[in-house]
């Protein structure tokens, strides 16, 4: 509460109005973010699969346009049929090469494809008579299938033929001529040639509907209300999945100048001058953005709700506390603190920082006591750590022991006894926590030995020691849980490798110990340096805090793993000589 006197404003007051902000702010950032991102990525979802969509019909369109192109290839490349439509004949040899190879020829051709197609040759020279239907277009439009033959003469004066005669020696052109949009039809335009003389002897015209080579445009599969045109490349409209009646009363351009009532993809086919325009109502696929709007709305207001509970619970609680911590603070003036409290304020945090920096003169009294209290609770620590380690130890080699006492192994139990005095002698070092290097790895070298009498020594070690750093400290047994872990939960195989690596790195010492053993997830490293109740590996734990107890916490062990391939475990130390402390104490 806000009091008028001294300015004075309470700390719950504060706090309250802290927290509200902090909770309000980022829901209305996060909500608004959410609520964008959502948008975004739903449109971005439904266009990417709207194009698939729609590239899969432009496909199928393809297929079937490539369909009739391989029937005009098989009229321009049959150099046969060439001559027989180049060569002179007499009538009755004209008639032969007609009825026997020609028109039999473009009856199995026009046979070929799976649309329904009719074909006509156009032909610079009258050495073949000429066949043809009248009225070929009704006959297409009720699917059947039919080719004639006929003269350029024909249709020398028309525009398109003047334009097919543009055509390069192997052109294809995809057009609408003649009654060809009267009747939904196209036409594929394409030399016929003299394979003699290599000139054009005429035209192949091959006319399919529409309706079959657009056949695939069907938009069920890319929502209600979507509008799919075929235009050309004058972009006139070819082919629409929309009523005529549609487009003649909204008008053709209307619809497709339409941009903000419309998606439109636009796909290019190779085989046809034609693009495929597909026109998706925006609405069609904004509906389930109107839901992401109200969901993050109720999401945002039940958050804002309970964090706002949350908010004054957490404001009254601490505010009592401070209270009390106050008034404590008063109580014991020549308390046991050793710190100051600087703050700036009109509030209860003000009055604490004045009371407990009145007894700051006589804590000082006190901080040489508070030291050595602490040095010796670090010590204490480091012995109770340390003789965590040595029963788990010892409690594993007493099982083997006895296993092997109950096998009649008698040389091998002498052995492991003997290995394992060496073992204990090495580790208890008159109960000193710092070593050479030299003992830590005469350690781990006796603790090895006990392993591989168990294993049959099928435990494989490489020890790789930089020269001159036997003499350097360490603390004491850390080498051998990593040992212990890689033969308990690496090892997988027949035999096992094991390196122990000392060398010098960035003025420090670093031990490694790796393994050619099962390796382990990221996982299951985090969860070892973790300090909750699911936490595991406590040996590796254990050793790490060892090392930054010592010696700081830029120190300590770092693990790296791979799945099958192994693990390597590196402990970082100062680069300090073995007794020079103890000396310079």
């Amino acid at each position: 509460m806000w009091n008028g006197k001294h300015g004075y404003i309470s700390f719950h007051y504060k706090l309250f109005i802290s927290y509200f902000l902090l909770v309000i702010i980022p829901i209305a950032v996060l909500g608004s973010y959410s609520y964008v991102s959502s948008i975004n990525a739903l449109k971005q979802h439904t266009r990417n699969n709207l194009e698939v969509a729609i590239s899969q019909i432009n496909n199928n369109v393809q297929y079937r346009a490539d369909d009739v192109i391989r029937v005009s290839n098989e009229i321009y490349a049959d150099q046969l049929l060439s001559q027989y439509l180049a060569g002179y004949y007499l009538d009755w040899e004209r008639y032969q090469v007609t009825t026997q190879y020609v028109l039999p020829r473009m009856d199995t051709v026009t046979h070929l494809p799976k649309l329904n197609v009719s074909m006509t040759l156009y032909l610079n020279t009258h050495t073949i008579s000429e066949y043809y239907y009248d009225e070929i277009e009704k006959s297409l439009v009720a699917g059947e299938r039919y080719y004639e033959i006929r003269y350029t003469d024909r249709i020398k004066d028309e525009p398109w033929y003047q334009d097919s005669l543009k055509l390069p020696f192997n052109g294809i052109a995809w057009e609408q001529v003649g009654t060809d949009a009267q009747y939904g039809l196209i036409s594929l335009l394409r030399p016929l040639i003299n394979y003699d003389t290599l000139q054009p002897n005429g035209l192949i015209r091959i006319r399919v509907k529409l309706s079959d080579l657009f056949e695939e445009v069907k938009v069920n599969q890319l929502g209600s209300g979507t509008k799919l045109f075929i235009l050309n490349d004058q972009q006139k409209m070819l082919y629409a999945n929309v009523s005529d009646s549609d487009v003649e009363k909204n008008g053709f351009a209307d619809i497709l100048k339409d941009k903000k009532g419309y998606l439109r993809i636009t796909k290019t086919m190779n085989n046809l001058p034609s693009s495929l325009v597909a026109l998706i109502p925006v609405a069609s696929f904004t509906e389930n953005s109107q839901k992401v709007r109200n969901i993050t709305i109720l999401i945002c207001l039940v958050s804002f709700v309970i964090l706002t509970l949350i908010s004054l619970i957490v404001a009254n609680m601490l505010s009592k506390r401070i209270l009390k911590l106050k008034l404590s603070l008063k109580a014991f003036k020549e308390g046991e603190f050793h710190r100051r409290i600087y703050y700036r304020g009109k509030d209860e945090f003000a009055e604490i920082a004045d009371s407990f920096n009145d007894m700051a003169s006589t804590t000082q009294k006190l901080i040489d006591e508070v030291y050595i209290s602490k040095l010796e609770k670090k010590e204490a620590e480091l012995q109770i750590l340390h003789a965590q380690i040595n029963p788990h130890f010892l409690y594993n080699t007493f099982s083997s022991i006895s296993r092997m006492a109950k096998l009649g192994e008698i040389e091998l139990l002498h052995e492991i006894i003997r290995a394992l005095a060496k073992f204990y002698r090495l580790t208890l070092n008159k109960g000193e926590m710092l070593i050479p290097v030299e003992k830590e790895l005469q350690i781990i070298d006796a603790y090895l030995a006990i392993q591989n009498m168990k294993c049959d020594n099928r435990i494989h070690v490489t020890l790789d020691v930089e020269e001159g750093l036997e003499r350097y400290e360490t603390v004491k047994f850390i080498l051998q849980p990593f040992v212990e872990n890689v033969l308990e939960h690496a090892w997988y195989d027949d035999e096992i490798h094991i390196g122990i690596r000392v060398y010098r790195s960035e003025g420090a010492i670093c031990m490694e110990v790796s393994d050619n053993g099962l390796g382990m997830k990221q996982e299951t490293i985090d969860a070892i340096f973790s300090q909750g109740p699911d936490a595991v590996g406590y040996g590796i734990r254990n050793v790490d805090q060892r090392i930054k107890l010592h010696y700081g916490r830029e120190y300590g062990v770092t693990l790296t793993s791979e799945v099958g391939v192994g693990t390597t475990a590196s402990l970082k130390l100062p680069y300090i000589v073995f007794g020079k402390k103890q000396e310079e104490q």
